[in-house]
């Protein structure tokens, strides 16, 4: 019998069917949350046990010590976990069996934004132009040197919170008086067209899958609410800026396991700014499901279990729609008969906004006109989030860009 132990459950149901198939009949997983395991997956041979969100590397390792398991494997969840990955690297240090994490140093700079921006400093890479605050009078002080609009950010926080846009010293008082986590970063707002990519690295290789458009950044900072589209095809300097980015990573500082990077394609389309980088599965990991048909969540399982990464390309256009859920009213059928994936926030484990109305629509689109119908028909049941014309814009833009390709090939 084996036994694999996971750190995390967000997703887990993508976990478990390549577990079982090498014959890991016993399965751990440590959650931040209580929750039917029934209703969420097969948990037959599933043990669920809670976690604490406090842990340090030596909590860690008297997990392992006390499980044994042949393999563990670190898959922190959005909300509540963003800092265990630096916990988990250095647990995963002095481990002496097949611990399946970042190591520290990336964890930190994915983890800590401060980190990030002082590492990118040093090493060049490109991030937005900025200074590190200690206190209220350097965030004033930085602010009237990066000028309006900009971007504050707490070094540490969760997903969704701590990020903050002021558009004019008022924006920026608000802020101020709301109060704010030091040390802090002040940096300009960047102005292009928001794009991720979701990595997985594994004993030393990397594999990438298609970049994903979320559409021009807006003053929010809230790219769920707008519509994203794969592929999407990066100007010669931004991807040749993005790779460097990427190598230097992979080379330096021993990511092992998935990572997100969420950047902006600026300066019409000659460079890229780095605007975070995520050392766990993002929100595009249904996308790249839909779009290419393997499930990141399983390549990284298997890769975890020593397999080599494959490579992946797109299939077809998919977009993912921003939408509301509302009780009674159906989803629109998509009108080619093909496959829409429905992911609310209803299941705990499923998404990174637990506890909303919120639901993305995600499918395949293999005609343009069809896929406008579709997304007429899913904003006239009142469902859409974002505007009828940002939806079109992406989806025009992926078939360019997937024409292109087919073209190429």
């Amino acid at each position: 019998m084996k036994k694999a132990l996971l750190f995390g459950e967000y997703k887990i149901a993508r976990f478990l069917p390549v577990l079982r198939e090498r014959g890991y009949t016993d399965i751990v997983v440590y959650s931040a949350i209580e929750f039917d395991a029934a209703s969420e997956f097969d948990n037959e041979g599933v043990e669920v046990r809670l976690m604490d969100l406090n842990w340090t590397a030596d909590d860690v390792l008297a997990v392992l010590e006390a499980e044994r398991p042949d393999v563990a494997i670190a898959n922190a969840y959005p909300h509540g976990q963003e800092q265990l990955p630096i916990v988990y690297g250095r647990a995963a240090a002095r481990w002496n069996g097949r611990f399946v994490a970042h190591s520290a140093p990336f964890a930190e700079i994915a983890c800590d934004k401060v980190t990030l921006h002082r590492t990118a400093t040093e090493r060049g890479w490109p991030v937005p132009a900025g200074a590190v605050c200690e206190n209220a009078e350097q965030v004033a002080a930085a602010a009237a040197e990066v000028g309006f609009p900009l971007v504050i950010k707490e070094a540490r926080s969760q997903a969704g919170d701590g990020r903050f846009h002021a558009a004019s010293q008022e924006d920026l008082d608000g802020v101020l008086a709301a109060g704010l986590a030091y040390p802090t970063i002040v940096q300009a707002f960047a102005q292009g067209e928001e794009t991720g990519i979701e990595l997985i690295s594994a004993d030393g290789t990397l594999m990438r899958w298609p970049v994903v458009s979320m559409g021009p950044l807006d003053d929010g900072l809230e790219p769920t609410l707008r519509a994203r589209v794969t592929p999407y095809e990066l100007p010669a300097g931004a991807a040749a800026r993005l790779d460097a980015f990427v190598t230097d990573l992979q080379e330096n500082f021993a990511p092992f396991g998935p990572w997100q990077i969420d950047f902006a394609v600026v300066d019409g389309g000659d460079d890229i700014v780095v605007l975070e980088i995520n050392p766990r599965f993002g929100g595009l990991t249904d996308l790249a499901l839909t779009g290419t048909g393997t499930s990141p969540h399983a390549v990284f399982t298997a890769a975890a279990l020593g397999d080599a990464l494959p490579q992946v390309e797109s299939r077809a256009v998919t977009i993912e729609l921003p939408c509301t859920e509302i009780p009674g009213v159906e989803v629109p059928a998509h009108p080619e008969g093909a496959e829409v994936m429905v992911s609310t926030a209803r299941r705990p484990t499923n998404r990174c906004f637990t506890g909303t109305d919120r639901m993305q629509l995600l499918t395949r689109i293999g005609d343009l006109d069809a896929g406008k119908r579709w997304i007429k028909e899913v904003d006239a049941a009142g469902l859409l989030r974002c505007s009828l014309d940002s939806a079109f814009r992406q989806l025009e833009q992926g078939f360019e860009v997937f024409g292109r390709q087919e073209d190429a090939r």
